[in-house]
């Protein structure tokens, strides 16, 4: 994928979105316009034992597999499944495109083979047009690392634990693992303003790494805003920690124009390193 300029967040972040090739996750259905993700029920009051055990289990989750998962991509083998879909505002299929493409080689001399590939309709990106590259199919995988999880999130600053609640959630099943499963939200009035309004975190127990995250925001920008829901997890394979599933969800909405709605999703199967041949 090709930007043809650099932009700051969020602009930078909705078109990456739009240009990513891959879709399909569901959402709750809301009048075009109104925020998506934004709402949340009204959590009781924060206790701080517990806000205080989901910062400390953080600290001690390792999370470089997660941040180093796509840089291992670039030097493994690896089948990539991926579908972008369009829909309008009332959620009716647009446009999709989805391929199967087998990734190999080492860097500066990456392969790429079509295994098989299926679209129908054409996207209309709109304001966004100008900046995607249609080039986007032969490409290893972007990394969204810094978007999931930045080096210092707002939500683990103490100058930001007044805008968040903290939760200890029950387990969840992970493939054929366990992880302990941690939210962390915005508060209502006190969060106002916040861009991350929701992050979980899946810890495996029996590594201690994080081994997915599922995060939304919203962010708001002079002439449109953006919605959106990202969930990265990531799978240990002879390559080392990998991702396993990505999914994204994006809606953009822009002032005199009907809503725009992305969808993706890219699964990862297959994974092996790149042997070196003499």
């Amino acid at each position: 994928m090709t930007m043809m300029r650099r932009f700051s967040h969020p602009a930078r972040l909705a078109l990456l979105m739009l240009a990513v090739s891959a879709a399909g996750c569901t959402s709750p259905t809301a009048p075009p316009g109104e925020a998506v993700y934004a709402t949340f029920e009204n959590p009781s009051n924060q206790d701080v034992g517990e806000r205080d055990s989901v910062l400390a289990a953080f600290a001690e989750a390792d999370t470089e597999p997660i941040r180093r998962a796509f840089e291992r991509l670039n030097v493994a083998a690896f089948t990539r499944y991926f579908r972008t879909e369009q829909l309008d505002k009332n959620e009716y299929l647009v446009a999709f495109r989805e391929r199967t493409v087998r990734h190999g080689g080492l860097p500066g001399s990456r392969r790429f083979q079509l295994v098989e590939q299926d679209s129908s309709g054409a996207f209309e990106f709109g304001f966004f047009e100008q900046f995607v590259s249609a080039n986007v199919d032969a490409q290893d995988p972007r990394d969204l690392t810094e978007y999931l999880l930045p080096a210092d999130p707002p939500y683990l600053m103490p100058r930001n634990y007044g805008a968040y609640f903290y939760r200890m959630k029950p387990d969840s099943l992970m493939d054929d693992g366990l992880a302990r499963v941690f939210e962390i939200r915005a508060r209502p009035e006190e969060g106002d303003g916040k861009n991350i309004r929701r992050v979980r975190l899946y810890v495996d127990t029996a590594t201690g790494a994080l081994v997915a995250i599922q995060l939304e925001r919203i962010d708001l920008a002079l002439f449109f805003r953006e919605e959106s829901r990202f969930f990265v997890h990531i799978q240990q394979t002879e390559a080392g920690w990998v991702p396993r599933t990505t999914r994204f969800e994006s809606l953009i909405v822009m002032p005199f124009r009907p809503p725009q709605l992305f969808r993706t999703v890219a699964a990862y199967s297959d994974v092996r390193p790149v042997v070196v041949e003499d």
